[in-house]
């Protein structure tokens, strides 16, 4: 992506502290924005609720995870904030630009874990 001149920019629906502890702990070196109203998620329509949130393939995604050493901030991901405020949207991937009118992909989560083909998302932003 760098060698094609593409930067990764992450949009969070949580707070600005929300934001900069996920870019301490992850070390994240792109742009990280926080979204605590949800504006461009409902802008994009992205899937939301309980239903989208709590599946099967989403229990067995966090199990594969957790086994290949991935561990979530369950405390930081779950703000009482977050969980009152209706923080169950699921994300998606956009790759856009150059201009502010070109939307070249996009891939929005039917629920959690449900992640784009990275094949696609290279091509899309890469070729």
């Amino acid at each position: 992506m760098e060698a094609a001149g593409v930067s990764l920019v992450l949009i969070g629906p949580g707070t600005v502290e929300q934001a900069k502890a996920f870019s301490d702990q992850t070390k994240f070196k792109g742009e990280v924005y926080a979204d605590p109203d949800y504006s461009s998620y409902k802008a994009l329509e992205f899937a939301n609720g309980l239903f989208s949130t709590f599946t099967p393939s989403a229990g067995l995604k966090i199990i594969q995870l957790y086994r290949e050493g991935y561990r979530q901030d369950w405390e930081l991901s779950f703000e009482k904030n977050t969980r009152t405020k209706g923080g169950w949207y699921q994300g998606g991937l956009l790759v856009a630009g150059p201009g502010i009118d070109n939307i070249s992909y996009i891939h929005k989560d039917k629920e959690a874990g449900d992640d784009p083909e990275m094949e696609d998302v290279l091509r899309a932003c890469c070729s």
